[in-house]
């Protein structure tokens, strides 16, 4: 997947695993995606022209599909300093949860080789820790060397390091996993993993901007009228499981029981990208955090 959306934003990588290159001549790199993503970025990256030079790689959230491909990115482009939340930024620095993350990436490398999205075996890093120069905090602003902007949106509610990026020249909105994980194009897997309320706010923050292109981290791109469709299925996914999860609680359903059915209800399309016991680990979350409110 190589993609020029605006004359100044390209979307790299592949259609589950997005890199966007904000800026023609220094450039902001949104998103850090997995190891093997990062491979189909090296190959598209000779046919970009102008050939920016990237001064910023944004961690969207320190979750493994959004900071494992950084490593592989800081071999790319050795000048560039690596941004995030301040929660990230920790979690990037501790040595034993990076290891389970990279585990998950060697995973992902498999995955991708077997849809056909990789054609090339790669070795994910084990590094000790990932380095993080720029803390990014709500409201602040990125520039790039050529006149683009990034507006930086804290979004909690999937995790407490989510954000957002807005580019105002373009009118493009970089939702990461703010609305859920596309299942297809018609359906999300709700992930809101830090807490529901949040969760809904954010993603209601998300549709007060004057977004011409929405540009979710995994999945489709939505613009035009496609974008109040996209939030509102984002809203109706999470309401619809917080209410089935709080009938199914109020029914007095054991909790293993329960997670096994919004397994086998979710667990299909582009969600089967990640591991059984991955999945397993968000449902009981989302258990979890319905029930913290009730």
């Amino acid at each position: 997947m190589s993609l020029k959306i605006t004359d100044n934003i390209w979307c790299l990588g592949n259609r589950l695993f997005h890199f966007f290159v904000v800026g023609g001549r220094d450039a902001i790199l949104v998103e850090g995606a997995v190891s093997g993503a990062v491979a189909s970025l090296s190959r598209q990256w000779p046919a970009l022209c102008p050939q920016p030079e990237v001064e910023t790689i944004i961690a969207m959230h320190a979750h493994f599909d959004h900071i494992c491909g950084i490593p592989h990115l800081l071999d790319l482009f050795p000048q560039a300093r690596v941004a995030a939340a301040p929660y990230a930024a920790q979690v990037m620095q501790k040595e034993k949860v990076l290891k389970g993350f990279f585990e998950q990436d060697q995973k992902m490398v498999g995955v991708l080789r077997e849809m056909g999205l990789l054609d090339q075996d790669v070795q994910p890093p084990q590094p000790q820790a990932i380095p993080v120069e720029i803390i990014l905090r709500d409201g602040d602003i990125l520039n790039s060397g050529d006149g683009c902007s990034l507006e930086i949106i804290a979004a909690p509610g999937h995790s407490p390091c989510s954000l957002g990026a807005y580019m105002p020249e373009d009118k493009v909105l970089f939702v990461s996993d703010v609305a859920g994980f596309q299942i297809s194009d018609k359906e999300l897997f709700p992930i809101f993993f830090q807490g529901y309320e949040m969760y809904m706010d954010s993603i209601h923050r998300m549709q007060g901007y004057a977004a011409r292109i929405v540009a979710p981290a995994h999945g489709a791109l939505w613009s035009g009228e496609h974008i109040p469709a996209f939030y509102e299925r984002a809203l109706q996914a999470a309401r619809g499981a917080f209410d089935w999860i709080r009938a199914m609680s109020e029914a007095g359903i054991e909790h293993q029981q329960m997670a096994d059915k919004l397994f086998k209800h979710y667990y299909r399309g582009d969600l089967c990208i990640y591991t059984p016991e991955n999945i397993n680990l968000c449902v009981n979350l989302l258990i979890k955090r319905v029930q913290e409110c009730l």
